[in-house]
């Protein structure tokens, strides 16, 4: 298509020449990405003519001239635009006003598509399995107080382990059938078994979109990597004595029948030597009843007794 051609064309709706069932929005200049179905009139077999022969060449030279005398390329921009903004067309698109702007304009609408099948490929269930680190250390926290302070079992640690691994299991299944109403080929949601991650590789190599796998792979360092950075660097050392007195006082008052249940704060300051806190002591009359706590020296050092 000549420059001389594309110029004879007024903006306006025309039948899409990929098909006849709608029509497509001519800038102007060149196509648009704006489709609507196709009206029952004149009008779009008469702008069909026109596009036609203007794309073969068979428009009259003189005519476009004369166009070109009178109006310039800036102003049949402008007039298009306007029609747009009547028409309520975006102009977000990047018409291609010169041969030697093909290649760029080709390459911005790869750039478009793309984004648009990330767009389309992103569901809900992708990111709740790539925040599912996040998951899986608030589980394991609440495990921990659960065990320390209201049931000493090891099945409680188990149970936290399988709450994250089902839903990843149930997010990936359902993140599938979404991604199958919408035209893709998802792998399978067994990959979940494997863990969250697993399936978000696998799910990487079959639909467009790095999101959620990037996603995972930044909360999973930030959450498990703040563990070992905050107990190498000293910040965990009240917690951790915390319940080593909760452990120890309720392995001895329970051993021994001197209480039936021990609850002690898991967050007070129980490294600093001079620090003295209390505990909750439940007796097998029901009866509560006070113990003293009192941080003797460095790494953890303390001593306990009923109060008075």
């Amino acid at each position: 298509m000549t420059d001389q051609a594309t110029r004879v064309v007024q903006a306006g709706w025309y039948q899409d020449p990929a098909t006849s069932a709608q029509v497509r929005w001519w800038n102007g200049v060149a196509w648009t990405e704006h489709v609507r179905d196709r009206p029952d009139t004149a009008q779009a077999v008469m702008g069909q003519t026109a596009i036609g022969k203007a794309s073969t060449g068979l428009t009259d030279r003189g005519t476009t001239l004369a166009t070109d005398a009178v109006e310039t390329h800036e102003q049949r921009l402008a007039s298009a635009r306007e029609l747009e903004r009547q028409f309520g067309i975006g102009t977000s698109e990047v018409p291609v006003v010169r041969p030697q702007a093909a290649g760029k304009a080709s390459s911005a609408s790869k750039a478009y598509a793309a984004k648009r099948a990330a767009a389309r490929a992103s569901t809900g269930s992708a990111w709740l399995i790539a925040l599912s680190p996040v998951l899986a250390l608030v589980v394991g926290i609440a495990a921990a107080y659960v065990y320390f302070y209201v049931f000493a079992n090891l099945f409680v640690f188990v149970i936290a382990a399988a709450i994250p691994f089902v839903l990843c299991v149930l997010w990936a299944v359902r993140d599938r059938r979404t991604l199958k109403r919408r035209g893709f080929a998802p792998p399978s949601a067994a990959f979940a078994l494997l863990s969250g991650l697993g399936y978000l590789v696998a799910r990487r190599t079959r639909v467009a979109g790095t999101g959620p796998l990037a996603m995972l792979l930044v909360v999973g360092a930030l959450t498990f990597g703040s563990i070992p950075l905050a107990g190498l660097s000293g910040q965990t050392e009240g917690l951790v004595n915390a319940l080593n007195i909760q452990r120890t006082i309720s392995a001895d008052y329970l051993s021994h029948d001197k209480a039936v249940q021990v609850n002690c704060p898991p967050f007070v300051d129980a490294a600093t030597v001079g620090t003295l806190y209390t505990c909750d002591a439940t007796l097998g009359t029901g009866v509560h009843r006070t113990i003293w706590v009192s941080i003797d020296g460095a790494h953890g050092k303390f001593s306990y007794s009923f109060g008075l």
